[in-house]
């Protein structure tokens, strides 16, 4: 049978030539839209765990400074030092979670001097020997981030 003479000459796509673009397509949709979801993702944990970092840096400059936290010698354990007053974002929370005591012991004459290992979580004999080890740890509120910072406080004389 032959065309009628309006329809001669006329290209156009099959269905499955329409099916397969369609699919590829698709296909490549899936995978940009797949890879900017994981971008996403990883920009707001990656944001969580910058926040995260910046709000136990300033617990630990708030531990330091003298006018927010002089030191104590009560040997009290992490209630000795207080984060009150702080300001913190929503969702982040800080503590002092330990306060460890320099046992005062001088270095030998010769060797060297390992002041971690004289560094203890109980008060020496005699009582506080003017150097503290203060842990703090601040964590995000969804649990994606947490960080921990030890922080060194001398007795000013």
């Amino acid at each position: 049978m032959r065309r009628p003479p309006h329809l001669r000459g006329e290209a156009g796509f099959s269905i499955a030539e329409l099916l397969v673009t369609i699919v590829l397509v698709s296909v490549t949709f899936v995978a940009i839209l797949t890879g900017l979801m994981t971008t996403i993702r990883v920009s707001a944990s990656h944001r969580t765990q910058a926040t995260t970092d910046a709000v136990v840096r300033s617990a630990a400059e708030w531990v330091k400074d003298v006018q927010s936290n002089p030191y104590r010698t009560a040997c009290n354990g992490p209630a000795m030092y207080s984060l009150n007053g702080l300001a913190m974002p929503a969702g982040y929370s800080a503590t002092i979670t330990r306060v460890e005591y320099w046992d005062g012991s001088a270095p030998a004459a010769t060797g060297t001097y390992n002041l971690s290992s004289r560094i203890t979580g109980s008060c020496p004999a005699g009582g506080d020997k003017g150097l503290q080890r203060i842990t703090i740890v601040a964590t995000s509120s969804d649990g994606q981030a947490t960080e921990t910072v030890q922080v060194m406080k001398r007795a000013i004389a």
